[in-house]
């Protein structure tokens, strides 16, 4: 008897993470690093936001700034990511304008 594999049992063990970066043309090293399979089942799924293209890009930072107002970020289960990787000290920038922005109450 064969059993067929489940690929939303396979994606539930991945943990999927925000990088606030483009993603890097041909290929990116930190999709490679955080989408590698570690011994124990255990893994990540990048998602790529990009927050920046010179300036702060609206669209990548309404995206993050829903996340954290909404909380969706963390290791419970009704958490949508389970952390935020920055790359960059722009990326840094980014988010400390979102907090910023949050603690002064602008939507």
């Amino acid at each position: 008897m064969t059993t067929a594999t489940n690929p939303s049992a396979e994606q539930s063990a991945k943990i999927p993470v925000l990088l606030l970066k483009t993603r890097s043309s041909p290929g990116d090293s930190y999709e490679d690093l955080f989408s590698e399979s570690h011994a124990n089942g255990l893994g990540f799924a990048p998602q790529f936001v990009p927050v920046l293209l010179h300036q702060f890009h609206d669209e990548g930072m309404k995206e993050v700034a829903a996340l954290l107002r909404n909380r969706r970020i963390g290791n419970q289960e009704h958490h949508e990511y389970g952390g935020l990787i920055f790359t960059s000290q722009r990326a840094v920038e980014a988010f400390v304008k979102l907090v910023e922005e949050g603690k002064a109450g602008v939507p």
